[in-house]
């Protein structure tokens, strides 16, 4: 994957001591491998900064997709709350991610 299909970050997150940390500690996999052994540890910094971005700053999470995004209408069908946080987190996932890993969960 291109370091042109990654997103830069909005400014919010780079204004957040925790968000700018966890992208400090994500920043490797902007240029590792899929052989990397780090992998677990990057996936792990996604759905940290993820929930973070979630939880401290829900007015920036950005809306559903509307691009006939599966999560996004399979997130929609489900009433419970939980669901609403994992909707969340996939949205948020968008700011610091290309598409094609964003929507992976």
């Amino acid at each position: 994957m291109s370091l042109i299909d990654w997103p830069v970050p909005p400014p919010f997150m780079w204004a957040c001591e925790q968000c700018s940390e966890l992208l400090w500690l994500f920043a490797p996999s902007y240029t590792a491998d899929e052989s990397d052994p780090g992998r677990d540890h990057v996936a792990r910094l996604q759905v940290t900064l993820s929930r973070h971005v979630a939880d401290e700053h829900p007015a920036e999470v950005p809306e559903p997709h509307t691009d006939d995004c599966p999560l996004c209408e399979s997130y929609s069908r489900r009433a419970d709350v939980r669901d609403e946080k994992l909707r969340a987190e996939h949205r948020a996932r968008g700011l610091f991610l290309p598409p094609i890993a964003a929507r992976l969960l």
